[in-house]
């Protein structure tokens, strides 16, 4: 496995600790929306750009992050006061 292909999974599972704990106890009391917001974009941008450059690797990877942020977003919009 190359660096190519470890970097997007490393970046896959980034967040899945903070999509948990989310879940579990319901509170994004020290979750930043607009970091969120961030993530949301760079990754968008990635995945563009691994579709531009035909990088199967970072177009998944974009889509399995999508699958994590989507919701994490959708969490911090429920539980936020």
């Amino acid at each position: 496995m190359t660096i190519a292909t470890l970097a997007p999974i490393a970046s896959c599972i980034q967040l899945l600790p903070q999509l948990h704990k989310t879940y579990t106890t319901e509170s994004v009391k020290y979750l930043s929306f607009y970091s969120l917001l961030l993530i949301f974009t760079s990754n968008l941008l990635w995945t563009l750009h691994g579709y531009f450059i035909a990088d199967n690797a970072l177009i998944a990877s974009g889509f399995i992050n999508f699958a994590i942020i989507v919701p994490l977003l959708w969490l911090y919009v429920k539980y936020h006061p």
